[in-house]
Parts: C-alpha cells; sequence; structure tokens
C-alpha cells in the first residue's frame, strides 16, 4: 500500500522528513524479518522430520535446501533495504542542507527504482500488504446460494465446505449428499444419494473426493471424475468431523468421541493418532505452514497446533461461547479464518492470534476463502452458503 507524503516541507522539518523516511524502512525490515522467522520455523520442523524419519530424509534435505535458499533471499532483502535507507537518509540531508536557505524544500522521492523493486519482491511473498484490509468492509454477505429444500440447488443444514477453483462443495448434511455449486451460486451436480446419510466435513487432493459421516461414524473416498464410492472407512473412529488432507495425501480426521485426530493413508487405512489426551473435542483440522492446526471444544483455548509428527507445539485463540461447531480455514497471509457456531461470528486473526476483523453470522459452519479474500460459510439456521 503505497505512503503518502506532502508535496513540501519547511527548511526547518528535517527531522519529520527523517522520521517519514525511517519510518517507512523499518516497516519493510519488520517484514522480512517476520518472512524470516516464518522460514526459520519451517526449518525447524524438517529438522526434527528428518531426525525422526529414516525414509523420507532425501526428500527432507531438498526442502532443507530450498528453505535455506529462501532464507538467504531474506537476508538480502533484508541488507537491500539498508543500505536504501542509509541512501535515502544520506540524500535528504543533501538536498535540504543545499536549500537550507530556501523554502519550501521538496521531500527526495521513496519511489525509487530500487525501493519500487524491492516492494515489488515483498508483495510476491504476501507480506508487503496490510492483513487486516481485505476484511474491513466485510459485515453483509454480498451473495446467498442455496435456501431450505430437497430439490437440486436447495439446501438442509449444510455443513462442511471444500473449494474447488470456482466450484464449491457442500456437505449437505440433511438431505444426505454431496452437491457442487459455481461461486456464481449456479447449482452444478449432486452425489452421494444412498451412500451418505449425514456428510458433515469435505477435502479435496487431486482426483479425490473426502467425506466424512458423523452419523454412520465413516469416512470415504469418491472418485472426483465420476463421482463414484471408492472406498470407505468405518471402523475406529466415532462421529468423525471436519477433515483435511496433506500434500502426500493423508488423510486427517478430527475423531470428536475419540478425542483426537485420526490419520489415515490416501487408500483410507489407518497410520496413526494425534493429539490423544490433549483434545477435548476436536470438530475441525487443517495443514498450514507444515504444522496441523486443531479446532477443539476446549473451555481454555479452542485451537491447538501440532507438529507433523504429532508433539503439541502451542494452544491458543479463546473463542466466546466457543464450545460447539467450529470450523477454520486459511487465508494467503496465512490468517486464521474462525466460524464460531456457538458465538455466532466468523473471526479473523492473525496467526499468532490477534484478532483483526469479526462478522456477525448466525449458526456458522463450514468455512473456506478464496485467493481474492471472499469468505464463504455455510449458514445452518438459514440454509443457505453466505459470500462475504
Amino acid at each position: 500500500m503505497a505512503t503518502k507524503y506532502p508535496d513540501e516541507i519547511p527548511t526547518n522539518h528535517f527531522e519529520i522528513a527523517g522520521q517519514l523516511i525511517h519510518s517507512t524502512f523499518e516497516k519493510i525490515i519488520r517484514i522480512v524479518t517476520e518472512r524470516r522467522d516464518q522460514l526459520l520455523e519451517q526449518l525447524f520442523d524438517i529438522k526434527q522430520d528428518y531426525l525422526n524419519k529414516e525414509n523420507t530424509r532425501k526428500k527432507l534435505l531438498a526442502d532443507l535446501e530450498k528453505l535455506i535458499q529462501q532464507l538467504m533471499e531474506t537476508s538480502i532483502q533484508k541488507n537491500q533495504v539498508v543500505k536504501l535507507q542509509e541512501e535515502q537518509m544520506r540524500q535528504t540531508r543533501a538536498e535540504i542542507h543545499k536549500n537550507e536557505n530556501e523554502t519550501p524544500i521538496p521531500i527526495p522521492s521513496l519511489n525509487t527504482e530500487g525501493l519500487d523493486s524491492l516492494i515489488e519482491q515483498m508483495g510476491k511473498l504476501g507480506s508487503i500488504q496490510d492483513i487486516a484490509v481485505p476484511y474491513r468492509n466485510k459485515t453483509e454477505p454480498i451473495r446467498k446460494i442455496g435456501g431450505k429444500g430437497s430439490k437440486k440447488g436447495e439446501l438442509y443444514s449444510p455443513v462442511g465446505l471444500a473449494l474447488d477453483g470456482d466450484k464449491i462443495y457442500i456437505a449437505d448434511a440433511n438431505n444426505n449428499i454431496i452437491q457442487i455449486f459455481s461461486t456464481e451460486g449456479k447449482f452444478i451436480h449432486e452425489f452421494g444419494k444412498g451412500q451418505l446419510y449425514s456428510p458433515y466435513g469435505i477435502a479435496l487432493h487431486k482426483e479425490w473426493v473426502f467425506i466424512s459421516d458423523g452419523v454412520l461414524d465413516a469416512v470415504y473416498k469418491f472418485s472426483k471424475t465420476y463421482y463414484k464410492l471408492v472406498k470407505s472407512a468405518k471402523e475406529g473412529v466415532s462421529v468423525p468431523l471436519g477433515l483435511t488432507t496433506d500434500t502426500n495425501g493423508e488423510v486427517l480426521v478430527a475423531d470428536y468421541n475419540n478425542n483426537r485426530i485420526a490419520v489415515f493413508s490416501s487408500n483410507l487405512e489407518f497410520i496413526r493418532q494425534i493429539g490423544k489426551y490433549k483434545l477435548r473435542y476436536p470438530s475441525d483440522v487443517k495443514i498450514n505452514n507444515n504444522k496441523i492446526f486443531v479446532a477443539d471444544n476446549n473451555k481454555i483455548n479452542n485451537i491447538h497446533i501440532f507438529s507433523k509428527s504429532g508433539d503439541l507445539w502451542k494452544s491458543f485463540i479463546k473463542l466466546e461461547n466457543g464450545e460447539g461447531s467450529i470450523f477454520l480455514c486459511f487465508d494467503l497471509y496465512n490468517n486464521i479464518i474462525i466460524s464460531n457456531n456457538k458465538g455466532n461470528s466468523i473471526n479473523i486473526f492473525t496467526k499468532d492470534g490477534q484478532l483483526i476483523h469479526k462478522i456477525k453470522c448466525n449458526n456458522p459452519t463450514g468455512i473456506v476463502v478464496n485467493d481474492n479474500f471472499d469468505i464463504i460459510c455455510a449458514r445452518d439456521s438459514d440454509n443457505v452458503i453466505n459470500i462475504y
């Protein structure tokens, strides 16, 4: 976001000009440093996985090399900012000294070729923009999809959502099906009739659609091409709710009554569990920046972060009336978007847990966000999908 500066400044206000330039560069330095800290966290997690998993060392070595390269790039960027800051201050002093007997004195332009190039690089990292800006004016939905009914294009208790480009997959719980709409609200397809009883969560991975059914205590795998049932896992989970997939195809399921995250292979074979004795009643799970985020019905903290190996790293974010259906997702800037069913609200937090925006919404359930920061949220009470 461009910073506006006055065209002229009195001769005795060098200090103000210096402060403006200093604060601008300090902000960019802080952004680069935060990016570096994120990369260091990833480096630590990959290092731990490298030490613990012999069979994945080759891949992890490649990831480590990539991260080290990124860390080197952020160091170079920071040095570039510092050099530009020093040069800009030197030019400012020289300009004011040259014109000390004249008034007014123009502030030297901050839009130098080097700074423009740096800002462009930082913009590509998704860090230069004010993270709250995309959400500030979001209060009411700009579009609604569905409405109560059992016909095609109508919904009855929509719950989990998944986004595939401009397609929205909806777990239509009381109609016992999955419905697909365009983001413009056009009905596209439905599937699962006679195979699902109360679909709750949806996750997409390559050509597969994974669905949890909280009543049948099962996880299903459908083909995305023909929407045919491929396999199901009906043992070991009790009230499976939200679910997600890892990059390697593993399926992570919020196993509500078993107080854990159940991890399955892409072929729905049980592999391991995460969070047993540390979770109360998990309702959703997502992966972001190589960490596992779990929404939990816990009176102290509602969001827990686990490493890929299953170690609890952090618990934070206490939601208002947060004991109920809690869904979460992430935007491009790693902000955490949470639908709080009992709190009747959609909450946007920074990755560190700072609340930056709140939207009132009665009985929100499943939630996703696209690359344009449009929030798409299921609303159980009105049987609609709201788009903000």
